[in-house]
């Protein structure tokens, strides 16, 4: 199976692969507070990520983030993501 997931989100806001639970790949235009752990890789645009320390991490195209703590991830513009929830 073949999927456009940058095409897909951002015609639909989001795209899945069947029987992949815990996976999407989604159009973020909005801060979006985060609890859980998560496994990021950023498709297109670039976003920051805060963390609890006061930290942050500023991820490009191609780039990825593993995260543990809580977090609050903003896209500088509208963005596309792909996200594992991990536990």
């Amino acid at each position: 199976m073949k999927l456009h997931l940058v095409r897909l989100a951002k015609k639909q806001g989001e795209a899945r692969f069947p029987g992949l639970e815990g996976f999407r790949a989604y159009l973020l235009t909005q801060p979006e507070q985060v609890s859980e752990a998560r496994l990021y890789v950023l498709l297109e645009g670039e976003v920051v990520i805060d963390l609890p320390d006061q930290s942050y991490l500023h991820l490009r195209k191609g780039e990825a983030a593993y995260l543990e703590q809580p977090h609050l991830i903003s896209p500088i513009d509208p963005c596309v993501i792909a996200v594992w929830k991990l536990r």
